[in-house]
Parts: C-alpha cells; structure tokens; sequence
C-alpha cells in the first residue's frame, strides 16, 4: 500500500511539473560578473529545487506568477516572480549580491558538556530567514514563520542552517507552534481566497453587474483552496473562459423567459 502511495504521489507530481514551462537562467556576481557555480534556486510554487552548474546556469520548471529563490553562500538571498518575457529568452540573467557579515569578537573557552549543549541548542530562537524580492518593494512571501517538516529536514537547509535544523526537530516548543500553524494555515487559506476572488475585481473583468454578476460567482464555483493557492493571472484565465459558457446559458434563459 505504501508503494502505490508513493507511486501516485510521484504521478502527480510530474502532472503537476509538466503544466510548467522551463526557465533557463545565468547567474553572475553582481560586483565581478563572474558566474556563480553551486546556487541554490528554488521554486516555492512548484516545491522543486536545482543548483547551477559549473557556468552558473541552470533550469527549473515555472510559470508566469511562479516566484523564484536564489541563495549561495556569502551571498544575498534574492527572489525573482515569473513574468512571461521570461519564457520568450533563451537565458535569463540574475544577479546575487555579496552579503557583507561583521562579525563581534569572539571568546573561545571549554566545549560544554553533551546535556549542556543539547539544552542550548533546544533553547535557540532561530534568526529571521525573510528574503527580499526583486522588483517589488514590499512582500510577505511566507505569513507563516515557523518552518513545516519538509522545510527544515530538507538537505539543502540542514547543510547550511544544522542547528536550526535540529532545534525544529526536537524542540517541544517548536512541535506545539506547528500545531497552531495548521490552525492559522487553514484560516488564512479562506481569508486570502476572499481578499483575491473580490465581487469589484469580478465585476471589473467581466462587465457584469448586479443579479448576473452574483449568478456568474456562484456559476464559477471554484473551491477555497485553488482561490488561495492560484495566482491572479491563472484565476482569470480560467474566469475569462468560462464567461461565455454563462453568458450563452443566460441567453437560453432568456428566450424560455
């Protein structure tokens, strides 16, 4: 049973892959030019990852909305939303940054005990991971600032960040936040879903108004979950394609009438 799990989860994944385009990125040293090599690019829309090779190039499966995140060592993390001049380059070039890091002098003394150091690490309040998004002056990328299970065991994060790593994993403390996480996540789902799917911004794309204009939100019928996952852009395609099959019913209604 766990097999066949496993197989249609990897079914779907690659379902849900192949309704992306690929973008084909360079990505340079924005002080020297010089490529990067080993740049981690992630797309949190898709949940896919790749590194740059030893030219700094690479390619990850996106579309139009799809927002990307580059992150190297000594380096600003940086992150790209997909638009579709994007898709008509044969190589979209980026830009990381160097993150200059002062450090405060530092005393060196005995290693502590194996308990000692144990309770440090549980105690540890992970820093602030929020990223800039390029382009766009203010963002929330993630209003959930604890890190999900797929996050923190991810190998990527545990290379990079290992005593945040083991803090999310077995901090009581943290266990309990993630509870709550998935109370806020589904209240937030229904909130978000609202502030996107507006009767104005219907009604500002569509031309209708009043009675029809009710009718045609609650002909669409499009669940609460794909209003808060979907992009704007994905909403209104398919709004826009299934306006004419409610104007020509409306017509029918009509001439019965």
């Amino acid at each position: 049973m766990r097999y066949l799990f496993t197989i249609a989860a990897c079914i779907l994944c690659l379902a849900v892959v192949g309704q992306r385009n690929y973008v084909y990125g360079l990505v340079k040293d924005s002080t020297s030019n010089d490529p990067m090599i080993g740049v981690h690019i992630r797309n949190i829309n898709a949940g896919s990852l790749t590194s740059t090779n030893e030219l700094g190039q690479f390619r990850i499966p996106a579309q139009v909305g799809d927002t990307l995140v580059l992150s190297s060592v000594g380096h600003k993390t940086l992150a790209w939303v997909a638009d579709s001049t994007w898709f008509n380059e044969k190589e979209v070039s980026f830009f990381l940054p160097v993150n200059t890091i002062y450090l405060d002098e530092v005393v060196v003394g005995e290693f502590p005990e194996y308990v000692r150091f144990k309770d440090l690490i549980l105690k540890e309040q992970p820093k602030d991971t929020t990223f800039q998004v390029f382009g766009v002056p203010q963002v929330v990328m993630d209003p959930y600032p604890q890190l999900e299970k797929k996050e923190y065991l991810n190998p990527a994060f545990v290379f990079f960040h290992p005593i945040s790593a083991i803090h999310h994993s077995f901090s009581k403390k943290e266990k309990e936040k993630r509870k709550m996480q998935q109370i806020r996540k589904q209240r937030h789902t229904t909130s978000t879903a609202y502030l996107k799917f507006t009767r104005e911004w219907v009604g500002e794309n569509t031309k209708l108004e009043g009675d029809k204009l009710t009718s045609f939100i609650a002909y669409c019928d499009f669940s609460v979950e794909y209003l808060a996952s979907a992009t704007l852009f994905d909403i209104h395609q398919r709004m826009m394609a299934i306006l004419p099959e409610f104007l020509e019913e409306c017509e029918k209604k009509g001439q019965k009438g």
